[in-house]
């Protein structure tokens, strides 16, 4: 194990985020986002969200999407409650948004068809499996979703209820950016968070990955990760600002 910003590269285009790095002989697992990360959701979860905000008197942009990424559901909904309406949104406003959006969600998923699998990072879980080294996967995204993309993309099999190495963000006390999903993918493969990468798309997952201790890597530079301009000025943005990587009282360290 190296510490020292960027201290060492990784093939493929896995970039390293933070001064925490794991080399291979000292890995204990890897955990893994989904949405963004593991299966391309991203452009049809906008779908939903682009239809549905409107109906509540809400907006988000494909930037303001991207920069949500990783958030749990109910958060997002409070959050943008909160800044375009200048007041904390209710329960029941919160649980009436996300039926419509599930209903949107399902509606668009039959005519687009299932998300695909991103190959570049699944190669990397298969790859870990084969020597031996656990997976786990830590999601903000809905159990039944969940459940459903995996058995679409063919992932299934490496991920399940079975095998517990499923945790989504209702099963912990906070969803990203704590560190508490990552924190408890770890002890389900019965893995020390400091000897274990965590694989990211998203701001808050990475920044979750970050507070758990782990070896966070971002996938988004990876060859053949499927990318958008959205996206892209979404993490230009995120990385101007990463205040979460200094230490307290210390200057920031460009990403």
């Amino acid at each position: 194990r190296i510490e020292g910003q960027l201290c060492m590269s990784l093939p493929d285009g896995q970039r390293t985020i933070g001064p925490h790095f794991v080399a291979d002989a000292d890995l204990a697992g890897l955990l893994f986002d989904c949405d963004g990360t593991l299966i391309d959701t991203m452009p049809l979860f906008y779908h939903s969200w682009a239809e549905v905000c409107p109906q509540h008197g809400l907006s988000m942009s494909e930037d303001d999407f991207y920069g949500f990424a990783g958030k749990p559901l109910p958060d997002i909904v409070r959050e943008m409650h909160r800044a375009q309406k200048g007041t904390d949104a209710t329960d029941a406003f919160v649980a009436a948004f996300l039926t419509e959006k599930k209903r949107a969600h399902l509606q668009a998923e039959e005519k687009l068809g299932a998300p695909a699998p991103i190959a570049c990072v699944v190669a990397l879980a298969r790859g870990a499996l084969a020597r031996g080294v656990p997976v786990c996967l830590a999601t903000s995204g809905l159990r039944e979703h969940v459940e459903r993309h995996l058995e679409s993309a063919g992932l299934a099999d490496i991920f399940n209820s079975r095998l517990g190495n499923v945790v989504c963000a209702a099963e912990v006390a906070a969803g990203k950016p704590a560190p508490d999903i990552f924190l408890e993918a770890a002890r389900r493969i019965g893995a020390d968070p400091a000897r274990c990468r965590a694989f990211e798309d998203g701001e808050a997952g990475l920044a979750s990955a970050h507070a758990a201790g782990c070896h966070v890597v971002d996938v988004t530079s990876m060859a053949g990760y499927p990318s958008c301009d959205g996206l892209r000025r979404a993490k230009q943005a995120a990385e101007a600002s990463r205040a979460w990587l200094s230490p307290p009282g210390a200057a920031a360290v460009p990403p």
